[in-house]
């Protein structure tokens, strides 16, 4: 069960998403809002027939449902509450910001989910939300959360808990691609992680085309096939492996011992 925070968030790990799926694993994406303030990047989809609010949302979901029948997994899972967006004075006048939820409530919303689908594993963002944005950090939080709850409460909890990341390189390399976007106020030694904190990488080569496809579904955050081609092409490895750190194993540790 990958637990995101809008609409495109699962892209990270869209490859493996789709891996799972075909090696026979039933796949959950749990979105927490619909990325009702997300811009229009596609020049082909008129802005103002989908201004922001819900009707931006509506649009997103109908995206991200392409996105998972791209990936071959289930239909995406939504948990009512609203894009944030950005800055954060746009979510601080929302009430229904995923930004103003309370913090147990939204851990209890996950745990239910936990409780309904019983995953063995389960993926969300890392604690600096890949880029810092509030709601990445808010479902980082609720989500991980979860995952500790469920140990007291659910008869066979996840054993694995799962963050996408980006190695300090590869930081690096994103702030040279695009300055003057909130990449490039990230600091690669400490939004990035050290090859030695990577616990699993992940070989989507065979998967390849299911990522782009469902990227390109996204097509109001990444825009044309062109321009998602473009992206990925300067992502370099990105249709190759996806890497991810431990957040949390159930079970005791190898050596019985600190």
């Amino acid at each position: 069960m990958a637990v995101f925070a809008h609409p495109d968030d699962e892209s990270i790990c869209a490859g493996t998403l789709a891996r799972l799926a075909a090696e026979g694993n039933e796949v959950r994406l749990v979105c927490a809002t619909r990325g009702e303030q997300g811009e229009i990047i596609d020049p082909s989809i008129d802005a103002a027939v989908y201004p922001k609010g819900p009707a931006r949302g509506l649009f997103r979901e109908r995206e991200l449902a392409a996105a998972c029948l791209a990936l071959g997994i289930h239909a995406p899972v939504f948990m009512d509450h609203e894009d944030s967006g950005f800055p954060i004075s746009v979510g601080a006048n929302n009430e229904r910001a995923l930004m103003n939820q309370d913090m147990r409530e939204l851990e209890l919303a996950v745990l239910q989910l936990v409780l309904e689908y019983r995953p063995e594993v389960m993926i969300t963002f890392d604690p600096h939300g890949m880029y810092g944005h509030i709601d990445h950090l808010i479902i980082h939080q609720a989500a991980s959360r979860a995952f500790w709850a469920a140990g007291g409460v659910v008869d066979t909890p996840p054993i694995r808990l799962y963050y996408p990341v980006r190695t300090i390189e590869q930081v690096r390399e994103a702030k040279l691609r695009r300055p003057g976007s909130a990449t490039e106020r990230l600091m690669p030694e400490v939004d990035g992680v050290s090859d030695s904190s990577v616990a699993v990488v992940c070989d989507i080569r065979a998967f390849a085309g299911q990522k782009v496809a469902a990227i390109r579904a996204h097509s109001s955050q990444f825009g044309t096939p062109k321009l998602v081609d473009e992206m990925l092409e300067r992502q370099t490895g990105s249709l190759e492996v996806e890497r991810f750190a431990l957040g949390g194993v159930r079970g005791s540790a190898v050596s019985g011992s600190l």
